[in-house]
C-alpha cells in the first residue's frame, strides 16, 4: 500500500513538474495577438454622415488610439461598403438601415457600433403631373443609391400602403449617387425622381418644379435612424482597445455636433468640399426631424417589413440583437 501511494505521489510530481515547464515557475500564459495598426473606414456623401467627416477631420480615433493610422474611404451606397466588408476590404462601414439589416439575416457575423443619426429622406420629383406614388407611369425612373437601400425599403413601405404591392415600383429604381443624381433631377434628365437624403434632398427643393412627395418619417410612422456604423464581430474580438477608440471618437463627435453645430457646419462644407455655405448646413442641422445621436430608432420596423415582404428570411427578435454591448443598454427600437 506503501508502494502504491509513494508511486502515485511520484506520478502527481512529475505530471507537476511537466506542467510548470520542468522549470519550478508556472507556464507562462500566450500572449494576445497585437491588434490592428490601420483602421479602414468607409462613408458616403451627404449629412447623414457628418459624424464621421468629423472624426476625419478632428483626427479622433487618433486621439484615443494613438499610433494607429486611419484610412478614409468614400463608396456612393450601403450595399457597396456592405460588399467591401463581406470582402475583407474594409473595417468600419456606415450606412443605412436596409444593407445593414439584409446582410446580418444573411449571417454575416457583423453588428452596428452606434447609430449616426435620425433624419427623414424625401422622394422628390421633376414632374408637375406627379404628386403621389400612384402617379409614376412606366418608363419613369426614381433614383436612389442602390436597390436594397433604405430608399428602396422606405420606397417598398410606402408602396405597400399606397398601392397594395411593396414592390409595385422596383422596375423604377435606378442606381444613383445621391450628387448625380442632384443634377439630373435639376436638368430634367433621364429620372423624374430622386429618393435622396440631407443635404441633396433641401439643395433640390430650392429649385422651380422640384418638390416633395414623400417623407420617410411619415411612411415608417415617426423619426427613425438613417445611419449606423457597423463592422465585424471578429474584427471587435481581435481589436477591442481598436473598437473602443472608434467607440470614443464616435461619441465625441456627436457630442460636438449636438453642442457646437456652427463649428460641425464648417466642418463638413470645408471638409467636404461642398458648394453650401456653412449658413445653410447649420439651417439642416437644426432642422425639424434632424438628430445626431448613437441610440438606434426604429430598426424592428424595418427589419419586421422586410422579413414579412420577403426580403430577408428571419428578423431578429429584438434591435439589441444587431448592436454591440456598447449601446444595447440604451433606450432603442
Amino acid at each position: 500500500m506503501k508502494g502504491r501511494i509513494r508511486g502515485a505521489i511520484v506520478g502527481c510530481v512529475l505530471v507537476g513538474l511537466l506542467s510548470l515547464g520542468c522549470t519550478g515557475a508556472p507556464a507562462a500564459a500566450p500572449k494576445a495577438a497585437p491588434e490592428a495598426t490601420t483602421i479602414r473606414i468607409a462613408k458616403q456623401p451627404g449629412l447623414g454622415y457628418l459624424s464621421l467627416i468629423v472624426m476625419r477631420e478632428k483626427k479622433l480615433v487618433e486621439k484615443y488610439a494613438p499610433g494607429v493610422q486611419v484610412q478614409w474611404n468614400e463608396l456612393t451606397s450601403g450595399p457597396a461598403i456592405r460588399d467591401a466588408i463581406i470582402a475583407g476590404q474594409l473595417d468600419v462601414g456606415s450606412g443605412g438601415v436596409g444593407p445593414f439589416i439584409q446582410a446580418w439575416a444573411k449571417g454575416v457575423k457583423w453588428r452596428a457600433a452606434g447609430s449616426m443619426n435620425d433624419m427623414p429622406l424625401f422622394l422628390n420629383t421633376n414632374k408637375p403631373e406627379i404628386s403621389s406614388l400612384k402617379d409614376f407611369k412606366p418608363g419613369d425612373k426614381i433614383a436612389m443609391p442602390a436597390p436594397g437601400s433604405i430608399q428602396h425599403v422606405t420606397m417598398q413601405m410606402a408602396a405597400e400602403k399606397e398601392l397594395g404591392d411593396p414592390k409595385a415600383l422596383d422596375g423604377s429604381v435606378v442606381a444613383m449617387a445621391h450628387p448625380d443624381a442632384l443634377q439630373a433631377l435639376i436638368a430634367k434628365a433621364d429620372i423624374v425622381g430622386h429618393f435622396t437624403s440631407p443635404p441633396f434632398q433641401y439643395d433640390e427643393l430650392k429649385n422651380p418644379g422640384i418638390k416633395r412627395i414623400l417623407n420617410s418619417y411619415e411612411v415608417v410612422g415617426g423619426p427613425h435612424t438613417f445611419n449606423l456604423a457597423w463592422m465585424n464581430e471578429e474584427f471587435k474580438e481581435k481589436n477591442p482597445k481598436l473598437y473602443q477608440a472608434f467607440v470614443d471618437a464616435l461619441k465625441e463627435a456627436t457630442e460636438l455636433i449636438n453642442s457646437s453645430p456652427e463649428e460641425s457646419a464648417r466642418i463638413y462644407v470645408e471638409g467636404e468640399k461642398v458648394k453650401n455655405t456653412p449658413e445653410d448646413i447649420l439651417a439642416q442641422i437644426k432642422s425639424d426631424g434632424i438628430r445626431f445621436t448613437m441610440t438606434p430608432n426604429g430598426l424592428m420596423k424595418y427589419a419586421e417589413f422586410m422579413q414579412r415582404t420577403g426580403t430577408i428570411e428571419k428578423a431578429p427578435s429584438s434591435w439589441k440583437e444587431l448592436v454591440f454591448e456598447n449601446i444595447q443598454n440604451e433606450a432603442g427600437s
